[in-house]
């Protein structure tokens, strides 16, 4: 795989990504991110650390098929079979920075992480 076909492999995940969370599709939610991971940030002032199960939950009742997403990349980088992507992004009337780490593994990449910044 070259640099350009890893980053376009990225890149779709992230687009994915960002489509599944406006929607609250929890089948794609499930494909793209690995069964372990985890969504971390402050929300209200408190630590808010959820499972991957715990985020898509959040995503399925915050969820609306009619809003078109909102996003951007902001930086991404390819080391070998790891990624971090830093991606801007409107849910739920908020904006975030989120950084996400994927892993590629037998193949395909996945999310491992979210960390997110809630933009005021």
């Amino acid at each position: 795989m070259t640099n350009a076909d890893g980053v376009a492999a990225v890149t779709e995940v992230v687009s994915t990504y960002v489509d599944a969370m406006t929607r609250g599709d929890r089948g794609e939610l499930e494909r793209i991110f690995f069964e372990r991971a985890s969504e971390v940030g402050h929300y209200e002032g408190n630590l808010l650390w959820n499972s991957r199960d715990a985020f898509i939950r959040m995503c399925e009742d915050e969820g609306d098929a009619s809003i078109k997403p909102c996003w951007a990349i902001r930086s991404l980088s390819i080391h070998g079979d790891i990624a971090v992507v830093h991606v801007q992004d409107d849910w739920a009337g908020m904006q975030f920075d989120d950084i996400l780490t994927l892993l590629q593994h037998e193949g395909v990449w996945r999310i491992v992480s979210k960390v997110y910044h809630i933009r005021q």
